[in-house]
């Protein structure tokens, strides 16, 4: 799985999008998104790859704070656990200081997020470098 977990299960039907299975000692079968999968080990030993957007990163603590992915896409953090969220300011203004008050800003998320475990953050509002550096720069955190 994406989030580092691995299921040991009997696949029945396997799409494009997506596998159902079975757990071992159980009849019920169950689904799982393969945007939720990084890949898949059939019984023959042939491996499926089923999601290449990137690797979670393992962080342990704050010291692993620039392994942290930044994205702004949803469908990159479809299947991972949300952690909670996090908020952080740039303390630069004005047009010329734009792009170094969004990697201020960037860079405190990351140093937030790898103290809670977290190896990616999602950007969901203000994402462009000017509205950062003029202001807060919300994020969720997966």
């Amino acid at each position: 799985m994406r989030n580092g977990d691995s299921l040991d299960v009997k696949i029945v039907k396997s799409t494009n999008s997506a596998i159902e299975f079975i757990y071992p000692k159980e009849e019920l079968v169950n689904e799982k998104s393969k945007k939720e999968i990084s890949y898949i080990v059939y019984a023959s030993g042939r491996k499926e790859v089923c999601n290449q957007t990137f690797q979670v990163p393992i962080v342990k603590d704050k010291d692993d704070w620039e392994k942290v992915v930044v994205t702004h896409l949803v469908s990159d953090v479809e299947g991972l656990n949300r952690v909670g969220e996090i908020t952080a300011t740039s303390g630069w203004g004005g047009a010329l200081a734009s792009s170094k008050g969004y990697k201020g800003a960037i860079k405190k998320l990351k140093k937030k997020a790898a103290k809670l475990g977290a190896g990616v953050i999602l950007i969901l509002d203000r994402t462009n470098e000017t509205a950062a550096a003029l202001g807060e720069v919300y994020k969720l955190l997966v």
